[in-house]
């Protein structure tokens, strides 16, 4: 028996009672309760006279105690694998072959001892964190299609004391199923491109053997949504609907791609929708349509998923991405309390969630003591004290967590587990996970590959450039330096245009020079080239230009003997004498 004496109790019952209250705690359920009147008081007394020898009574004037939370989506392979998990995406999933290799060793179908232990010191790790930090009940979302991990979660949970719903793949067998009904199995559909008839099928006995929650992360790639509605010429979710495989037992894990169809179909059939708000941060850039849900009626929680570490860290993200919805913060701790507790973990017809007279002990309990944590409720109402937890609350503010009447964690120790021996043991795991990655190969070629991209061979001779060549048989075959030289760019003579043609782009003329017909006769000069390509090597032109000049002056040549005045035919020629005959002038 345990006496809670003078906590601040957030109730969370039908009328969302919030004060000052004590509590009578009798094996599993709460018997009685007491307020901070005079009445209350010695009612407490009472308790304390009757039950001195053998009730515990704990002080709880600095705490705060409200319902523990429930994550509906957890992926514990994920747990340490999540700084990996960052590069993948949902559009557009780029393989990384580190993280792969790890799921290959994790999802091995025959593992050896060291795998056994590895999935042994995963679930440990990832549910003693999710108890610390206040979670009792959680949907472990697995993509395993054997049992092995049955073992480790059965032992983990004996001494955590939660209650989970381990959500199998459709290709599972129900005889399988069926022996591990304290586990609230359910199923689980991913990756509909792999989706047949005869796992339709499946569903549908699954179904008729009492496993009726339906989880799907279907609509997340673009591609493959619009593939299979090509294929099947009807989305997913109208195929599920035709076989009468969506109603209210059914969760839609961040469903990107939904039409107006689909949507119309979620609604009608009170479909629920799982956020986990870490994931859609990081693997997609598209904006999730939660504003769509929300004003159909469709009920929504919020899960960590693959990425998420603080269920309350996760619900902060959510609020503060989604602003606009102006969604109150009592709405949105109930997405992570009442709500997830109706729809996955409600054993009776009436909602047994909460604090109250004959309901299950189980709470969990804020520390106050912390002067960076401090709570002042005199004038706090429901509606305020749910500000202050979304505002203020991290995993780290838990300091009790009280499950079926009895302390699973008290002053932040764990009762019967050893936290030391479990993180030893989850590092172990971890260096295994990451040599079956080959994380710290596949790291150092990705740094040498950025390093080299980095280089700039611009300025590179040959030689510098076969340091850097890794495969000598690739290397370029040595160029002649001659073929890097710039050629000279040579005038091009065209031809002046007709006389009285102007461009549409010239000034007009002041003055109208005149030029002889020699000048207008002769070649124009364009001294821009346009065309390097056409451009003849310098010994031709200068060939060319060689015998331009011989015609020039030929042409010359022939015009001057042409001009030179012709000897008249009535004036006298010369006489021409004999070489030795000399002419004697004067009177000789």
């Amino acid at each position: 028996m345990i006496i809670l004496k003078n906590a601040f109790v957030l109730t969370f019952n039908r009328n969302n009672d919030f004060g000052k209250y004590s509590l009578l705690i009798n094996e599993s359920k709460v018997t009685d309760i007491a307020d901070s009147s005079p009445a209350g008081e010695q009612k407490v007394k009472k308790w304390i006279e009757q039950h001195s020898g053998s009730a515990e009574i704990v002080d709880c004037s600095k705490k705060l105690i409200m319902p523990p939370l429930i994550n509906s989506c957890v992926k514990s392979e994920g747990a340490l694998l999540h700084y990996l998990l960052k590069h993948r995406h949902y559009e557009n999933v780029e393989e990384e072959l580190c993280t792969d290799l790890i799921f290959n060793y994790i999802y091995q179908e025959l593992p050896g001892e060291d795998a056994k232990q590895d999935l042994e010191n995963i679930y440990r790790y990832s549910y003693n964190r999710l108890l610390k930090s206040g979670i009792t009940c959680l949907n472990e979302l697995s993509l395993r299609k054997d049992t092995n991990h049955i073992a480790p979660i059965s032992s983990t949970i004996k001494k955590t004391g939660q209650r989970i719903s381990v959500c199998f793949p459709i290709k599972q067998d129900v005889n399988l199923i069926r022996d591990f009904k304290y586990l609230n199995p359910s199923y689980y559909l991913t990756q509909e491109h792999l989706l047949t008839v005869f796992d339709v099928s499946g569903i549908n006995e699954l179904k008729s053997h009492n496993v009726k929650n339906l989880f799907l992360e279907v609509a997340l790639n673009k591609e493959i949504t619009e593939k299979f509605r090509q294929t099947f010429h009807k989305s997913v979710i109208s195929l599920l609907d035709e076989y009468g495989l969506l109603d209210e037992n059914t969760s839609l894990i961040n469903p990107l791609y939904l039409d107006y169809n689909d949507l119309k179909i979620v609604t009608e059939r009170k479909a629920n929708v799982i956020i986990c708000p870490r994931d859609l941060n990081y693997f997609t850039s598209r904006y999730f349509p939660i504003d769509d849900f929300i004003g159909h009626g469709i009920k929504f929680t919020i899960g960590t998923g693959w990425l998420g570490e603080d269920l309350l860290k996760d619900v902060r993200l959510f609020r503060n991405k989604y602003k606009e919805l102006n969604l109150s913060n009592a709405e949105l701790l109930r997405s992570v309390t009442s709500v997830p507790k109706e729809l996955f973990f409600n054993d009776s017809p009436e909602s047994n969630y909460g604090i109250d007279v004959n309901r299950p002990a189980d709470m969990i309990f804020l520390d106050l003591n912390d002067t960076r944590f401090q709570f002042f409720p005199e004038e706090f109402t429901f509606e305020s004290v749910c500000d202050f937890i979304i505002d203020n609350v991290v995993s780290f503010n838990v300091s009790d967590v009280l499950t079926s009447g009895q302390f699973r964690m008290k002053d932040g120790r764990q009762s019967g587990v050893n936290e030391q021996e479990i993180i030893e043991e989850v590092n172990k795991t971890r260096n295994r996970l990451y040599k079956a990655g080959k994380y710290e190969e596949l790291k150092k070629r990705k740094q040498q590959k950025e390093s080299v991209d980095r280089l700039d061979m611009g300025g590179r001779t040959s030689e510098e450039i076969k340091l850097f060549s890794d495969n000598k048989e690739d290397e370029p075959e040595a160029v002649d330096t001659d073929e890097f030289r710039i050629k000279t760019r040579v005038p091009v003579f065209r031809p002046k245009p007709v006389p009285g043609q102007r461009s549409l782009f010239e000034q007009t003329e002041t003055a109208n020079i005149i030029q002889s017909e020699e000048y207008q006769d002769s070649p124009v000069l364009n001294l821009l080239v346009t065309d390097p390509e056409a451009s003849k090597p310098v010994e031709n032109e200068f060939i060319q230009a060689k015998i331009i000049d011989e015609t020039i002056i030929r042409s010359l040549h022939t015009v001057k003997k042409s001009e030179k005045p012709q000897v008249a035919q009535n004036q006298e020629s010369k006489v021409e004498l004999p070489k030795n005959v000399k002419l004697k002038f004067g009177d000789d």
